[in-house]
C-alpha cells in the first residue's frame, strides 16, 4: 500500500474590481516581480473567501468592496509540489473610499487597465484564470494536467486490440442460394 504524501492546502481569494470597462490592477515593487496582479490574497484563520477578499482590498488598495455585492466568477486549482493553492475570483463594480497603495512594500500603484488591454506583465497563473473568466469557464486546473505517455499507449493497445477483434461481417449470401439451399 502506498503512502500519501503529505501537502498543504493554501486558499486565496482575488478581487476583479470594474469600473466603466476597465478592471483595477496593482503594479508591485520590484522586489515582488514588478508585474501587475489583481487585489487579494490569503484566507486566515476562520475567515470566508469574501471575508478576506474585503480585508486584503482595503490593505492593499484603501477601498471598502461590501461583501454582498462580490460575484464568484472562477475557482482556480494550482497544483505545486508540496502544495495545493485554491484561488477564487470574485467580480464587483462597488466600491467606497479613494484608492491609494495600502501596502508600499509590496505596491507601488494601483491602475485601471481596459478590460479588452489588460497589462503585458501579468503572472501565468492570473492570464490563465482571466482567459478561462472570459470564456465563462467557473473552474480551471493549473498547470493543465496533460496525460502521461504510458496511459497514451495503453489506450492505443486498446484500441489494436479491439480493431482486431471487430471483424468486419462475411458477405450475406443472395436470396437466390438461400432459396436454393432450403428447398
Amino acid at each position: 500500500m502506498a503512502i500519501a504524501r503529505r501537502f498543504r492546502i493554501i486558499l486565496t481569494a482575488r478581487l476583479l474590481l470594474e469600473y466603466r470597462e476597465h478592471t483595477l490592477y496593482l503594479l508591485q515593487t520590484k522586489a515582488n516581480g514588478g508585474g501587475y496582479t489583481l487585489p487579494g490574497g490569503k484566507i486566515e484563520g476562520e475567515e470566508f473567501a469574501k471575508e478576506a477578499l474585503v480585508r486584503e482590498t482595503f490593505e492593499e488598495a484603501g477601498i471598502i468592496v461590501p461583501k454582498k455585492t462580490l460575484e464568484l466568477v472562477h475557482v482556480m486549482h494550482k497544483q505545486l509540489k508540496s502544495t495545493t493553492e485554491i484561488i477564487f475570483f470574485f467580480k464587483s463594480k462597488n466600491w467606497k473610499g479613494d484608492l491609494v497603495v495600502g501596502e508600499t512594500d509590496k505596491f507601488q500603484d494601483v491602475v485601471w487597465f481596459p478590460n479588452d488591454e489588460p497589462p503585458k506583465r501579468l503572472p501565468a497563473v492570473i492570464q490563465a484564470a482571466m482567459e478561462k473568466i472570459q470564456k465563462g469557464k467557473i473552474y480551471s486546473q493549473y498547470p493543465k494536467v496533460k496525460e502521461k505517455k504510458k496511459e497514451k499507449l495503453v489506450v492505443l493497445e486498446v484500441k489494436k486490440i479491439v480493431k482486431k477483434i471487430v471483424k468486419k461481417p462475411a458477405k450475406a449470401k443472395s436470396d437466390k442460394s438461400i432459396i436454393q439451399t432450403q428447398s
